[in-house]
């Protein structure tokens, strides 16, 4: 199978930047006429700089396209009553002709799950009870229901979704790849997996599959990698440094809100295996890499906290002109 290219979409207020949740629609057009295969959207909660919903953003987006697949990248659905989120997911494959994906993860910030009732003990349980509802809710006439966290008597959702809507899983941990190739139809590797780790990761994916009896050619490896893309490296790491830095200093802060971004160090040169940014040679040649290493499906990230919209267009328009033919 021909490898498919995405694009994570930027989801992050940030005081000093002009980003507005309607510039995606500039940026997903441009998408579909340039051969991008799908976008994709996360989901953060209670968080400083403000963040896109991605349901709502996704149904938005589904109006301004005709043939990208629309991502969830990922909903933590522990969050949810399994019926709403069933009716809602639905309703956007509805919207979009069957082009919704539903991506999904357990979470990993209290923060962002104390709100909603939820524990970091209840998570991974809560997780594969909605998964499993949810599953059911999209495929059967009745749902009759008696769980640990949610019971339901002949619920059904109505309109169900066009076909077999497909479910990837996010996760890094062994456990959680493992926990991807027993539910779902593709496994999203994480932006911070070095080549290294992400060999040994597919490899650990793959052994599951078998185990559990899954066709690996029925099976996605799906990865998120930062990008940006430029007539050197030099250039587009001095182009897109300052922005992908703010990013990974955000992360690097999470938990501890007492600090200031400027007192948290990230290294640039430390991280930037995990990146495909240079030149198109080099960016073609690291997704071969990819590629043979069996990755399906490469998400980009190529907007960052305070990055201007003349940046990130130009970034889409080379990935879509320049590197994504050179790899159909």
């Amino acid at each position: 199978m021909t490898m498919q290219f995405g694009v994570f979409l930027n989801q992050y207020y940030t005081p000093d930047g002009d980003f507005e949740v309607t510039d995606l629609y500039e940026q997903v057009e441009l998408m579909e006429e340039t051969g991008f295969d799908s976008v994709s959207i996360g989901e953060r909660h209670v968080h400083d700089e403000g963040v896109t919903e991605p349901l709502t953003t996704l149904a938005a987006l589904a109006a301004r396209t005709d043939t990208l697949e629309l991502a969830t990248m990922a909903m933590l659905p522990a969050l949810y009553n399994p019926v709403h989120l069933a009716e809602k997911v639905a309703m956007i494959d509805r919207l979009s002709g069957g082009r919704m994906r539903f991506g999904a993860a357990i979470g990993y910030r209290e923060r962002e799950l104390e709100p909603f009732g939820v524990s970091l003990d209840d998570r991974v349980p809560m997780f594969m009870e909605s998964l499993s509802l949810l599953k059911r809710l999209w495929s059967e006439d009745s749902v009759t229901h008696d769980g640990d966290h949610w019971q339901f008597d002949d619920v059904f959702v109505s309109p169900r979704p066009r076909g077999e809507l497909p479910v990837w899983i996010g996760g890094h941990a062994d456990i959680a790849i493992k926990r991807a190739a027993y539910r779902g139809d593709a496994w999203i590797a994480s932006a911070s997996s070095t080549p290294d780790d992400l060999e040994r990761q597919i490899g650990v994916y793959e052994d599951s599959l078998e185990e559990f009896g899954m066709d690996r050619a029925d099976n996605d490896v799906v990865l998120m990698r930062d990008c940006f893309v430029a007539d050197s490296l030099e250039e587009a790491r001095e182009t897109i440094e300052p922005y992908l830095l703010k990013l990974y200093r955000m992360y690097a802060r999470w938990g501890q809100t007492y600090m200031d971004e400027h007192e948290v160090e990230v290294d640039y040169d430390e991280l930037a295996e995990k990146f495909v940014i240079g030149d198109p040679e080099e960016c073609i040649e690291t997704l071969r890499t990819y590629e043979d290493m069996g990755v399906d499906h490469v998400v980009f990230r190529v907007q960052f906290p305070g990055q201007p919209q003349d940046t990130t267009l130009r970034c889409l328009e080379r990935l879509g002109e320049e590197i994504i033919p050179e790899l159909r």
